[in-house]
């Protein structure tokens, strides 16, 4: 990763602040926590009007798909993870039950891009969200999104760890 990618991932934009989600607690993850910073190296923020979240991202050649562009794959799975974190910043500890990824353009590896979720609905424990992954410059939608979540119950919770259970706490409180 190149040190001005690095700086812009960690710099939050205008009328942003940096979050703290549950699944960022974890040491490593596929998506949001990749040590090797090879595959798909994120950083989310929380929109301060609406409580969005935006993601500063970069997909490494670990991501590959076609040569030289990020997979598919890779960049459903970004999907999955923000929309997901969508849920879980606005309060709802939840778990993926539907992905429907639409692919628009390909994806150069390396380049800085965005990826911005919203929740879009509210049906009991079904949390519906939509998101994109597009161009730092927000002309160019690489794909987009939407998802239908199911809030875990509490047995479900119990199974994560002490760590991650306290973030939640945290979460829930405000």
């Amino acid at each position: 990763m190149s040190p001005d990618w690095k700086k812009w991932l960690d710099t939050p934009e205008a009328g942003t602040t940096a979050v703290d989600l549950a699944f960022l607690a974890l040491e490593e993850s596929f998506v949001a926590r990749d040590l090797s910073q090879r595959r798909i190296i994120v950083r989310y923020f929380q929109h301060d009007v609406d409580r969005s979240l935006l993601g500063k991202v970069v997909f490494g050649p670990g991501a590959q798909g076609p040569p030289d562009f990020a997979h598919g794959g890779a960049m459903a799975a970004l999907l999955d993870d923000a929309m997901g974190g969508a849920c879980w910043l606005s309060g709802f500890p939840v778990l993926a039950v539907n992905l429907n990824i639409t692919f628009r353009q390909m994806l150069p590896l390396e380049t800085p891009c965005l990826v911005e979720t919203r929740v879009t609905r509210v049906e009991g424990r079904k949390i519906s969200t939509e998101g994109r992954i597009l161009a730092q410059d927000r002309k160019t939608v690489f794909s987009e999104g939407e998802a239908l979540f199911v809030v875990l119950e509490e047995k479900q919770l119990a199974r994560f760890s002490p760590k991650i259970q306290a973030i939640i706490t945290r979460l829930n409180q405000g």
